[in-house]
Order: C-alpha cells, then structure tokens, then sequence
C-alpha cells in the first residue's frame, strides 16, 4: 500500500495490473485502486492526470463515512411488514403517477437498492427493510419514474426533483446507509 498526498488529504492506494484495455480508478473500502493493463508503465502519471477526481472522491467518501456514523439501521422491520409497506407504497404511486407494475420481488443485492426492467418488472433490495420509510419511498418512486423515462438522463432527473427537489441530500443520505449496511452485512 502506498500513500497519495493531494492538498490536505493523504489516500492510501494500490497499484493493481490486470488484463484489462484502459487504466481506471475506484474506491474500494475507502482505498483508492488505481487499475492498470498488464505492462502498463506510467501509473503515475495516470493517477496525476486524475488529481482533481481522486480529491474530490475522496471528500465525498469521507462526507458519506460521517454522515453514516450519525445513522442507525432500523431494525424493527420483519421482511412480511417490509413487503407489505413497499407494495401499498407501489400501489399507491402507480396509481398517482398513471403507470402498471407488471412484477414485483424482493432479494439482497450487493451493488444497488432497486432495479426496474423494460417489462415493467420491479426489484427492490431486501436490505432496504433497514431504512427509514421516507428513503424508501423514494427509492420506489425513483424506480417508478423509469416506466416513465427508463434512462437516468434530464428529463428523468427533472422528474425526481419535481417531488424531491433536494434529491441530493436523499441520494447522500442513501450512500451513508450503503456504507453501513455494507460493514453490517459483507
């Protein structure tokens, strides 16, 4: 592990070479992996290209980090009253927002709270049964809104903020409790 210091910060990192075409940066557990086709000789240079990112990455990661130190998970959700809430939450903006679900399940996943298909098919994670109910109305309003516009592009976002203008502070508010439900569960 190595250290990058840029401005006030110091990002510990790892240099990792993989049979991957194009270089790339993320942020894994808090640790910035600097990723790098096999034979690639200048990862240096790639990560000073990228200076400003990491940075700014790296502050957002810490604001997510303390904001999660502020949260708790609920607890008190048994998966049976989890359902039933996510479903009347479903039925009623269906209804309020003139679209059909054809399919609704539940099950973990690792890497996002909700998924909706282009068959009007609906998946909610199961680990959203920790978070406060107003967090997860907005994820189901959120994954609504794509059988309306399915891409995430300006229209979509305009939709979102129309009922949630500060749509930033949810979506803040949901990493903080992915970063707790990742150290509570993986």
């Amino acid at each position: 592990m190595m250290q990058l210091h840029i401005r006030d910060a110091v990002i510990d990192y790892d240099i990792v070479h993989r049979p991957v075409k194009y270089a790339r940066l993320e942020f894994k557990d808090g640790m910035l992996r600097v990723i790098v086709p096999k034979g690639y000789g200048n990862a240096a240079g790639f990560i000073e290209q990228n200076t400003d990112w990491i940075y700014n990455k790296h502050l957002h990661l810490q604001r997510i980090i303390a904001l999660a130190g502020e949260k708790r998970l609920e607890r008190r959700r048994a998966d049976p009253h989890f359902y039933s809430l996510v479903e009347s939450i479903v039925q009623r903006l269906q209804s309020e927002l003139e679209v059909e679900v054809r399919d609704l399940t539940f099950r973990k996943m690792k890497r996002k709270w909700a998924s909706c298909s282009s068959h009007k098919k609906l998946v909610f994670n199961r680990h959203m049964r920790y978070l406060p109910h107003n967090l997860i109305e907005y994820i189901v309003y959120h994954e609504l809104l794509h059988l309306i516009e399915f891409r995430h592009n300006k229209k979509f976002w305009n939709l979102v903020e129309a009922r949630y203008p500060q749509r930033q502070k949810y979506d803040l508010e949901l990493a903080a409790y992915w970063h707790l439900i990742k150290k509570a569960f993986y």
